[in-house]
Parts: structure tokens; C-alpha cells; sequence
């Protein structure tokens, strides 16, 4: 097999690309742009993808830093085999248009997909990715890339939780979308295991056929069937394959019991003594994967429970998210009402936020009880509301 010579940018398409890059470059996001283009020169339509909304999860601007130096090259393809999507053989009419230095070259474009993953400690992961694809020949393309949720076990395990733009291009040979996420390991219960995904749309100026989708750079791998083949358009999704970001195991007690401003009571309000169902007992075994407990004096008695992870994304949302300083007093132990939803696991009450005992003139009364309706409480009582509630937030995820 003869080896591909390198490709090179030149003339007056590489200058107009050139600047279309450092356009999109310094907006962060998409690929080279298109204008001006029509009939069988406009690029192929490629459906956007969109993530589903997944709280720790939130979208930054990607560094530039992830896109290479060096120019990207095509890979080396022989007739029948080689590396990457192929041309068939053309129709009658001109051929394909090569990019210089790559006329003796089969036509055939190769998808670059790369990443870069930071950590701020143990509990922040970013993740900056790139998807790019080059070819040695002129055409008309779109491209998407995303990111796919891996972690077994995770609420969005197999879901797109970041999109970039894409980019589309005519009469050109190269496009990348490229974006960036920061996962919040301790309100997502995911992000350890991702791949990035990359949606392709391919068609040749002259009604060239495609011939074939072969071997893809190392760790790549097709995420669908290559369709199109032998017409001139083509589509296919791609793959990184999957990475591990270094998160650990997510373990939302564990950052509750670490936060110094949610306050976890060590006793009970009224006077019992049990310290086995503490508010921060409750939290400190569940941080340990064991289950909390009801207080013996209750209506329930000594019982154990799981407490309700939306419940404790909320807890830690309402800190991270929203800024609130507060003290928790009762989880699943005290006593409360005779079928509350404490018992189960799935209530808190807070007396303290901002270092202001909650009563009726608490300025923060309404934003937190409005905080936990938005982080998925559906029971949420306070002063104002009865007087069992007069000097607590009582917040409650469904049963």
C-alpha cells in the first residue's frame, strides 16, 4: 500500500476557509460557515441534536486550545480497502476536484475525534471536545458533535447531555464543531464514563457515488450504519469510544456531610435523645452506602430507609446553586406527623438561613421554599402556611 502524501491548504479556497476558521474560532463553537449556495452545492441538511436537561451539567465555552496546531491529514486508502469514508467509482463527467498535493490520491475523508478533561478536585470535571472531519477533495458537508452519558447505572446513562453547534460547508474539504461541559459530580450522578458522538453529512459536487466507510482513526468507531452508499450523499454518526473522566462514584451525602454551611443538627428539637437518627447521622450513614434511621420514639419506630437521592440533589443544589447557608434539623428522624414523608426518607426541615432563624420576617423564606419547588419538592411548608410550620421550612420530594 503506497502511502498518502500530506495535503496542503492553498490558494484562495484555503485562505477564504482559513478565515471562516479563525471566524469560528474566536466565537468558540462551529466550523467554517457557508453563504451564497444552492441546488446540488448546498450542504446535505443533518438533524441537530439536543441534550436533555441534566442538573450538574452545564455548558462553558470550549477552549481553542483543543484544536491542533498541525494541519489534520487524510489517511492512506488503496483501491478496495484503506482508512475512512471513500469515493466509489465516478460517473461519467469531470472528477472529483482534489485538494493540492492529493491528485494521485483516492478521494476520502477522515474523521478526527478528540477531547481534553480537566479536574478541579474531585467532585469538577471538564470537558472540552472536537469533532473534525478532512478530506482530500471538494464537496458539500454538515457535522455535529455531542457528548453521550456511558456511566452504568446513571439517570441519562445513553442520552446526549451536551451538543455543539455544528458547522456546514460547500465546495470546501474540512469542518469541526467543537464545545465544552462542566460536570458537577456531586448533583450529577453521572459523568464518569462519556463518548463523544459525531453526526455526519457528506455529498460529492458531481454526483460521485460513495464507495465505502473503512477503518477509522485508533479508539474511533462507527455508532451507525454508513447510509447512502453508492449514492451521492452520505450519513453516518460516529464515535470516540468511551473515556473515563476521573470522577468518582457519586455519593451526594458525602458532599452534604463535607459542606461546612449546610449545618446537619446533632440533636433533636425536642429534647429526645437518639443520635442513631440525627439529622447528620442520616447523612453520614448514607454517605457510607448505609441506610438512615428513624428515630424510636417516632410513630414508625426504629426503621431504616434510603433517603431519596432528588432529595439530596436538592439539599446540595440549594447550597451550590443557590447560594443558601442553612441547618438542617430532622431528615428521617424526629418525630413528625403520623404518614410523613420524613419516615420515608424523602423530607428535610431547615430552621437557620443566612445565620436567620426562620420565622414569619425571615427575608429568605420564599426564595428557599421556591428553590425547593424548582429542585422537585412537592410538599414545601413554612411560617405563614400553618402552625406546626411556624419556625421551619418543611421541604418533601413525592413518595
Amino acid at each position: 500500500m503506497r502511502s498518502r502524501r500530506g495535503w496542503r491548504r492553498s490558494g484562495a479556497p484555503a485562505l477564504a476557509l482559513a478565515l471562516a476558521l479563525a471566524l469560528a474560532g474566536a466565537l468558540g463553537y462551529a466550523g467554517p460557515a457557508y453563504a451564497g449556495v444552492s441546488g446540488d452545492d448546498a450542504a446535505p441538511g443533518l438533524p441537530a441534536r439536543s441534550a436533555v436537561v441534566a442538573p450538574g451539567v452545564s455548558g462553558v465555552a470550549p477552549t481553542a486550545a483543543i484544536r491542533p496546531a498541525g494541519r489534520r491529514s487524510t489517511a492512506s486508502a488503496a483501491s478496495g480497502t484503506g482508512s475512512g469514508i471513500t469515493l466509489g467509482k465516478p460517473k461519467a463527467g469531470p472528477a472529483p476536484r482534489m485538494v493540492a498535493d492529493a491528485q494521485d490520491d483516492p478521494p476520502t475523508c477522515v474523521p478526527y475525534i478528540s477531547r481534553q478533561v480537566t479536574l478541579n478536585g474531585t467532585a469538577l470535571a471538564r470537558v472540552d471536545y472536537l469533532a473534525e472531519i478532512v478530506c482530500n477533495f471538494y464537496l458539500a458537508g454538515a457535522g455535529q458533535a455531542y457528548l453521550i452519558e456511558r456511566t452504568s447505572g446513571a439517570r441519562y446513562n445513553g442520552s446526549v447531555v451536551a451538543a455543539a453547534a455544528p458547522f456546514a460547508f460547500s465546495s470546501s474539504y474540512y469542518g469541526y464543531s467543537l464545545g465544552a461541559v462542566l460536570i458537577d459530580g456531586r448533583i450529577y450522578d453521572g459523568g464518569r464514563q462519556l463518548e463523544i458522538g459525531f453526526d455526519l453529512a457528506l455529498q460529492t459536487l458531481n454526483g460521485t457515488p460513495w464507495g465505502g466507510c473503512f477503518a477509522l482513526p485508533a479508539g474511533q468507531r462507527y455508532l451507525s450504519p454508513c447510509y447512502g452508499l453508492g449514492t451521492p450523499t452520505l450519513s453516518v454518526s460516529l464515535g470516540s469510544g468511551v473515556f473515563s473522566t476521573g470522577l468518582p462514584a457519586y455519593n451526594p451525602a458525602a458532599a452534604i456531610r463535607d459542606i461546612p454551611a449546610i449545618d446537619l443538627l446533632t440533636f433533636h428539637v425536642g429534647g429526645q435523645s437518639d443520635p442513631a437518627s440525627t439529622a447528620r447521622q442520616n447523612i453520614v450513614d448514607t454517605a457510607a452506602g448505609l441506610p438512615a434511621s428513624t428515630s424510636d420514639f417516632s410513630h414508625v419506630g426504629r426503621t431504616s430507609v434510603n433517603l431519596d437521592l432528588d432529595m439530596l440533589r436538592g439539599i446540595l443544589s440549594l447550597h451550590l446553586s443557590n447560594g443558601f447557608n442553612f441547618r438542617v434539623t430532622a431528615i428521617a428522624g424526629s418525630r413528625h406527623g403520623a404518614n410523613s414523608r420524613h419516615y420515608a426518607g424523602k423530607a428535610f426541615d431547615v430552621d437557620t438561613i443566612n445565620g436567620t432563624r426562620v420565622t414569619s420576617t425571615n427575608p429568605f423564606n420564599q426564595a428557599f421554599k421556591d428553590a425547593c419547588r424548582a429542585y422537585g419538592a412537592t410538599e414545601v411548608l413554612g411560617p405563614g402556611d400553618d402552625a406546626d410550620h411556624a419556625t421551619h421550612i418543611h421541604c418533601a420530594w413525592p413518595r
